[in-house]
């Protein structure tokens, strides 16, 4: 009896309030430092400590655990990822605002639209524009530049600027080293 109350009760109740007190109270909290505690003490999540998670940011699935940001990331305001597998940015990655990271999807060919999970892994010095979704299984090389409103749904080679539903090559960057990078936190971000 007290298996089955754990596994239909108990469990989903702790990931649901685990959940909705991260996404409705603690993404919004001004102070970064409250933020970047839950998201690592609470939710398991691996983020750097000079990387930038802008307030109103939202995660939700049973793999937050497995959400690694790397050092000078900076993901903008309202970004929500889906963390069904492992999410992976590398260094200085950037986000504008509200990208979509989705790692969970629905087999259609399935009768009962059986929910499959793939990883997505984002190299360095990649630029995610405003309101970009990436899809499950996607890994987008360095240096990559993904425009806003793309819809990624297959792997983008490293230095290729692609946009577009679904998004495609448009060309290739031609800087191959990169100087900028995100400094750490603002204190009220």
């Amino acid at each position: 009896m007290r298996a089955w109350l754990n596994r239909w009760f108990a469990v989903p109740l702790v990931l649901f309030l685990r959940g909705w007190m991260l996404n409705v109270f603690v993404s919004q909290l001004p102070a970064a430092r409250l933020r970047y505690w839950y998201y690592r003490r609470v939710c398991g999540m691996q983020i750097d400590a000079t990387a930038s998670v802008w307030r109103g940011a939202q995660f939700t699935g049973d793999c937050m655990h497995a959400i690694s940001v790397g050092p000078n990331c900076s993901i903008a305001f309202q970004s929500f990822w889906v963390a069904g597998a492992s999410i992976t940015l590398a260094n200085d990655v950037v986000f504008g605002h509200q990208v979509g990271l989705y790692t969970s999807d629905h087999d259609p060919d399935d009768a009962g639209l059986l929910r499959r999970n793939a990883p997505i892994v984002i190299g360095d010095h990649v630029f995610v524009g405003s309101r970009a979704i990436i899809l499950p299984g996607v890994t987008i090389g360095r240096g990559a530049l993904v425009a806003a409103g793309a819809v990624v749904t297959k792997d983008v080679p490293p230095f290729a600027i692609v946009a577009g539903n679904p998004a495609r090559v448009i060309r290739e960057r031609t800087v191959r080293e990169f100087s900028y990078s995100h400094s750490g936190t603002p204190p009220f971000t």
